[in-house]
């Protein structure tokens, strides 16, 4: 989804309370779910977050950096009026972001006139194809229990001192798919 119109951002200093990792900040209007969120400190600190629920006139906001040493008394928290947004441009080739899309490589930022949301839609698990090809491991207790299909992770739990890397390795080394070439491993 790339944005086309900006809307106006809505700055408020009316925060109820600091509940862990939430902001509940209210007399809010006009503010949306996943909206993007400037939460500029007393201390000039500024920090990051998302609207999480809207309720009523209570917007709730996940802070991304924690909410530690924060009051809910002398800041203020500008809403975006869209979700995270990031420059879509090729000159992203070779750079290294953050979780908020802030180059932190050392480079130039990264500018562009199209935008995109980081947040995707959702993905509907009825509009999946269904796993059609097995996945032969070599490890019986895997193959009959709990059967791989390509394309599926398979998650290897442990605790220290047990050979998880040598099962993985196993594997890895010797799973195969009927029908398939060994190009796809």
């Amino acid at each position: 989804m790339i944005s086309k119109a900006f809307v106006a951002p809505v700055e408020a200093t009316t925060i109820d309370r600091v509940d862990g990792p939430l902001l509940f900040v209210t007399g809010m209007h006009d503010v949306g779910f996943d909206e993007y969120v400037e939460i500029h400190l007393a201390s000039g600190e500024t920090r990051h977050g998302s609207v999480v629920d809207v309720s009523r006139d209570v917007a709730i906001v996940q802070v991304f950096e924690g909410t530690d040493d924060m009051t809910a008394t002398g800041n203020r928290v500008a809403f975006s009026g869209s979700p995270l947004e990031m420059p879509l441009t090729d000159r992203w080739l070779g750079r290294i972001a953050n979780g908020r899309g802030a180059p932190i490589d050392g480079g130039p930022p990264v500018v562009s006139s199209v935008r995109t949301a980081v947040s995707g839609n959702p993905i509907n698990p009825a509009q999946r194809d269904v796993p059609r090809d097995p996945v032969i491991t070599g490890v019986s207790a895997i193959d009959g229990l709990m059967t791989l299909v390509r394309g599926q992770k398979l998650p290897v739990f442990s605790v220290g001192g047990l050979p998880h890397l040598e099962l993985a390795i196993q594997i890895a080394a010797q799973a195969s798919v009927e029908g398939a070439s060994q190009e796809w491993a």
